[in-house]
Order: structure tokens, then sequence, then C-alpha cells
């Protein structure tokens, strides 16, 4: 339930980086970190970038889908310090976010601005985040820092065959760098950034490898990131949005026979940002009603997140068939404080707290070496404890001082459990043809308990709730090898996102408030051909799809509720392509770019207000990526390298509104830029961002602020900085 449309009932009677380092001392499994300069192409030789996209080591080449990979190398060179940095170069991809810690994906236009995430996020070989709606899993993303990353595979399209729920639109999946017993190796980075009309950022990070054994080694990673702030508040203070975010990684791998594998890791990530990204527009003209980087709130707005992934994955190489099972324990803690500014009353604001735990367990047998018939079996558990907490208060809208706590007090605990079976299987009917066939059935079951207190509320309020569903999926995708460097193929697929309770009095009538929501589902068509020159001086994959999405899941309002409910369909059809030139042994060029026309194709309920034709929320028709990347040897071991890239983002809408509509987004661009030289073991950059100093809206927030003005939450403006890097 979202605290937002909750407390509005009660009230006023309205509605509730840094840079990744370069890898060393890797192992197979992460081939691509050195493999290509661009942060949205995988270029070089396409037969030797190794993915997992369909849960075995597979070349990217042969993969049946539409899959882009960014490097470990090329996050490194982009200077890419969050999520939105590097993702929003994806195609067909957005990242809206309002606030570091407060971020939610978009893929392919599937997206209605719900509670519940759309596009699945993994790392390594767990699934993080919340599966189910009642737990805030679609602005809650995880924007894990890219240090230390082997590389970053965005899977588009449904993918719930092997990756289940929530990916409706896709996958992201981020994939860390392995311990290796081969070699000793180490690396660091000192950097500073300065942003225009802001504050100054720097970063700190490490990361050493060391062998234990010819069988065993050990791997650990460090950053500390002052992210710089760039917004002013009148009253409360210059550069209100700065941040820090610290964290780091364990990871230890032995492998005690040739057949047998462990590796045990450990994941720590905190967030700590100070205030909100977003500026005070004009309702009507949408222009800052005040300094172009300017706010005005009554309240702090601080929001503390904390990650925590433990896994421990084993392997064991039976002959024919292999073995892999994935251990996993997943945490995520949020606490944050919203102003609820004019929306709500003068000075009341909410302090809202989330807690996940999320338990699971995958085992699958696949088969080893290149046969006819090369298959994966499996099975899946998950297990969500979560809880939000809310507490609503008054402020002195004068002195900012707090005058009463718990106006309205909201607990709300949930819990999650899902049994999967999965299967999947590519059969090699000729030389010149691949049938890839997979299927997954899912069952979860769901409960939730609301309790409803505070001064506000007369009598406090008692409300429960159970749910279980179930969901097939599957996806097939025939492929045609015109010769060793081109692949024609098709895919039709299937994803799905769980349904669940909506905690409502027993004494409601079910066909006004439903005590249960169903799950969605989107079945995907895609076409597609991936090219490449025998050379590599030439690389093309270009593919285009449709999706149409059904029951979709829409958060409301009825009468005294706050509720999930499903209405409405959709459909996102598009083109979207990926292309590289290599004309010079130091110059490669690269382009990427779709075309989305993601719209509904059916009115939503009048609490909503969407109708028929109207565009999904934050889905650019437009957008594409254009640069270079240089890299010269110099005398000795000196190394030149540059790049420059020019990325844009069409015109878009926001969420649905009854009451005005869906506001126009303008288009924006974005132009950055890196140059240095590597001198042996030492690496000198100097960096630029938005060099244009492009004020590009990337999302409008749900209350105004004591003006009634529209909060909307802009990129980061121009910024210039420099880093020293060291490896050993």
């Amino acid at each position: 339930m979202n605290i937002r449309l909750f407390i509005g009932t009660f009230l006023s009677g309205t509605c509730a980086v840094a840079i990744a380092m370069p890898a060393f001392a890797q192992n197979s499994d992460a081939t691509t970190a050195n493999a290509q300069p661009s942060a949205v192409l995988t270029q070089g030789d396409q037969n030797a970038i190794v993915v997992t996209a369909q849960k075995r080591p597979q070349v990217l080449l042969d993969v049946p889908q539409s899959v882009s990979v960014i490097s470990g190398e090329s996050l490194e060179n982009s200077h890419a310090q969050r999520m939105s940095d590097y993702l929003t170069r994806i195609p067909s991809a957005n990242v809206t976010e309002s606030q570091a810690g407060n971020s939610r994906i978009v893929l392919r236009g599937i997206n209605t601005a719900g509670v519940g995430a759309t596009v699945a996020t993994y790392i390594d070989e767990t699934p993080f985040g919340s599966a189910t709606a009642l737990a805030n899993g679609g602005i809650l993303t995880p924007d894990i820092d890219p240090f230390d990353l082997a590389r970053v595979e965005v899977l588009r399209g449904p993918q719930g065959t092997l990756y289940g729920a929530n990916s409706l639109g896709g996958l992201v999946k981020f994939v860390t760098v392995a311990p290796d017993p081969s070699a000793f190796g180490g690396a660091g980075e000192l950097g500073v950034e300065d942003v225009s009309h802001g504050d100054l950022g720097w970063w700190g990070r490490a990361a050493f490898n060391v062998p234990l054994s010819a069988n065993a080694a050990f791997r650990a990673s460090g950053f500390y990131r002052r992210d710089p702030g760039y917004i002013d508040d009148p009253v409360l203070g210059r550069d209100v949005n700065d941040g820090k975010t610290y964290g780091g990684r364990v990871s230890f791998l032995v492998r005690p026979t040739d057949r047998l594998g462990i590796r045990a890791s450990v994941q720590l990530q905190n967030l700590r940002s100070n205030g909100t990204n977003e500026v005070d527009l004009d309702p009507d003209t949408m222009r800052p009603v005040a300094g172009s980087l300017e706010q005005m709130r009554i309240l702090h707005t601080p929001n503390d997140v904390d990650y925590r992934i433990y896994n421990t994955t084993i392997d064991y190489d039976f002959g024919p068939v292999a073995l892999v099972s994935a251990t996993s324990y997943g945490t995520l803690d949020q606490t944050q404080v919203e102003d609820g500014g004019g929306a709500l009353a003068p000075g009341v604001g909410l302090d809202q707290g989330m807690t996940q735990r999320r338990f699971t367990q995958e085992t699958r047998f696949a088969s080893s070496g290149k046969q006819m018939i090369e298959w994966t079996v499996g099975g899946f558990y998950t297990h969500e404890r979560n809880h939000l907490t809310q507490n609503a208060f008054q402020a002195d809208p004068a002195t900012r001082q707090r005058l009463v706590d718990g106006l309205i007090l909201v607990d709300l605990p949930t819990r999650y459990t899902e049994y999967a079976g999965f299967a999947n299987a590519t059969w090699h009917l000729s030389p010149k043809f691949d049938l890839t066939v997979g299927g997954r059935y899912s069952h979860n079951r769901q409960s939730s308990r609301q309790d409803t207190s505070g001064l506000l509320v007369k009598d406090p309020i008692h409300l429960a709730g159970k749910s279980s569903d179930s969901a097939f999926t599957y996806s097939v995708a025939p492929t045609f090898k015109l010769n060793d460097n081109t692949r024609i193929y098709a895919r039709v697929a299937k994803g799905y996102r769980p349904g669940g309770p909506n905690a409502v009095s027993a004494d409601a009538k079910p066909n006004e408030v439903p005590f249960q929501f169903a799950p969605d589902t989107t079945t995907n068509y895609e076409v597609g051909i991936k090219t490449r020159s025998e050379d590599n001086l030439f690389s093309l994959d270009v593919t285009a799809f449709r999706i149409d999405w059904k029951k979709i899941q829409l958060l409301v309002q009825i009468g005294q509720f706050g509720v999930n409910i499903n209405g409405a369909s959709a459909r996102s059809s598009g083109v979207e392509f990926t292309a590289g030139l290599h004309p010079l042994r130091e110059l490669s060029l690269y382009a990427n770019g779709s075309y989305v026309d993601a719209h509904l194709t059916a009115d939503t309920p009048e609490q909503v207000g969407g109708v028929t034709g109207d565009p999904l929320p934050y889905s650019p028709k437009w957008q594409w990526t254009l640069g270079a990347e240089y890299d010269r040897p110099l005398q000795g071991s000196t190394t030149l390298h540059a790049g420059i890239s020019w990325h844009y983002t069409g015109k878009r809408r926001n969420e649905f509104d009854p009451d005005v509509g869906q506001r126009r987004l303008p288009a924006y661009s974005q132009v950055d830029a890196h140059a240095g030289v590597d001198i042996g073991r030492f690496r000198v950059d100097a960096f630029a961002h938005n060099i244009t100093d492009s004020r590009g809206i990337s999302n409008v927030g749900f209350f105004g602020d004591v003006n009634h003005d529209v909060p909307a939450a802009v990129i980061r403006p121009r910024s210039f900085g420099l880093a020293l890097g060291y490896r050993y």
C-alpha cells in the first residue's frame, strides 16, 4: 500500500560512484571486462564476449534475444558513478530518480509508476529487491556502485522463464569480478569532481586479489564517495542534496578438486542523501519559479538506504551434467523523511521506514559441453519478510521545528513465499538452425497486516489480507545462422509480476474494494539480426519488438483505502539498434538508439486518470547515443586515450493524473567527454559530464511544495573531474 494515498485520506481530504577500477586477475567469466571501450556497445571480437544471460556461459552473438553488455573497462572510461550514468545509454532504457536511493528502471516503456517493479535486478546469482508490490520494490531499485564489476548485462523484454517475477520489461544483472588463484593483483584510485552551481565531491577506492593456494583465492574491495550537491534552498541552505556512498565486497573462492568450486561473498553498500534532486516548477509553464536549481522546503528530507548481500554458490561437474546451487540472503533498510508540502497541510511531514529481508535458494542442473541439445533444469525458492512503517508529523513552517509526532501511525508487515520450477533447452537442429524453448511454473503465497493509529485516527484500525496465485511463463526463440558472424532470430516470451493481498476491512464490499489483485503479464514478440564483419571492422544489432501488457497493476485510492487493482492494458512496440565502426586501429565509433511507442490500449479506472492512447510514463519515443573512443600507444608503456559521447532523450510524459492529466516533459541532450594517459602502472584522467549544462528532467514528484508548485528532479549540472589511479 502506498502511504501517500493513505495519509491523504485522513488529512485534508486529498490523496500518500564511483568509477569502476580496471579489472585485474580475472577469470574467464569476466572476459568482457577488457573487450571494448564503449559504455553502450560491446565491440572487438564478439566471439570472445561471454555472458550468462541464459544462466550458462554463452557467446553474446549466440544469445537469441536483445542483450547489451557494459564492461568494467567501459564503466571506468565513461566515469560512471550511478546507475543513471550508464543504464540510460542503453537502447530503450530509462531511469527515474528523485533522490539517491529512490530509483526506478524502465525498459521498453513498461511502466505505469506503481509501487511494484517491472524490471528484475540480479547481483551475480542473487535476485535483489522485493518481489511484491507491497514493499515499494518499484521505487527502491538497488543502485549498486559500479566499482570492481566485471560487467553489467541488460536483457530487454520479459525474462520470466529463467528469472521469474518482476521481469515484465527485462532484467539488469550485475556481474562482480571473481577471486583468481593465478596471480596477485590490486588497484587504487583517488578522484575529485567539481559540479557547476554546486559543491565539490571526491572519492577513494581500492581492490586487491590474493591467491591463497593453487586452488583458492581471496578478493576484497572498498570505496568511499562524497557526492556533491547542487540544489539550493533559500532557507535550508546551499547544495542541500549532497551525500555520501560507501561500502565494499569480500569474496572467497576455493576449488578443492577439479570438479568442485565454492564461492562465498559478502557485499555491503550504504547511501546517505541529505535532500532531493528536485527544483520547483510552475504547474502551467513547467518553468522554474525561482532559480533553475532551487527548491523551497519546510523540512530537511534525508534518505538513508543500506544494502547487504550474502551469497554462497557451489558448482560441481558430474561430467555430462553440471550442478549449480546458489544460496542468498539480501537485506535493504531505508529511513526517509518526506516534506508533505501543500499537498497535505503546511508543515506536515512523513517519516518512513522500509525493511526487506529476502532468502533465496536456487538449484539447477545443466548439460556440459557442446551437445545436440543443451539444457538447464532447476528449482527456485524465495521467502521475504518486509516491514513498512510511517509516521505523519507536524512541524512549524516558520521555525522548521517538529511540534507533534504521531498524527497518523501506520505499521504494515508483509510476507511473501514463492516456489518455482523451470527448464530451458537449445536444440541444434542443424549447423545453421537452433531452437531455444523454455518454461517456468511459479506459485506464491502472501500475507499482510496493517495497523493504523494516531492522533487523527479516532479508532485504531486493524486490517489483514492473504493471497495466493500461480503463473506459467514461456519462451520460444528460433535462430538462423546465416554465416559465422551473422544471426537472425525471433523470440516470443512471457513475463509476469505477482499479485497480492489488499489489507482492507472485512466489512468492505469486494466489488468496490478488491481483497486481492491478480498478476499482470507481458507477452513479447521480437525479431532481430546480429552481424559482425569478418575483420570486426563493423558490427550491427537491430531488433524490432512488440509487447502486449495485460491486467496492469495500478495503485488507486478507493474511499478510505489505498489499494492495488488490475485495470487497463497497454502495448509497447518499437525498434532498437546498436552499431559500431572501427575505421582506424586507434579509433572506435559507436551509435545506439531506439524508437518506442508505449501507450494504453484501454482506459484505466477513473481514479487513475489514463485513457486509451495515453503514453506510458517516462518512456520517450526517441532516444539515442553517439560516441567515439580513441586509444593510441605512445612511447614505451605510455598510452593516450580520449572519448566523447552525445546522448539524447526525447519528449516524455509523467504519471497519469485524474485532475491535471499527464505533464509534458521536454527533450534534453547530454554531452560527456574524457581524456587521459596511462604511464606504466599509473593512470591520469580528466573528464567532463553534461558539458552543455542541460537541465533535463528525470522525474516529477508526487507532492507539491508549500506553494503547490511541481517538484521535478533534474540531471546533474555540468561537472569536471580528475582521477589518479594505480594498478599492480
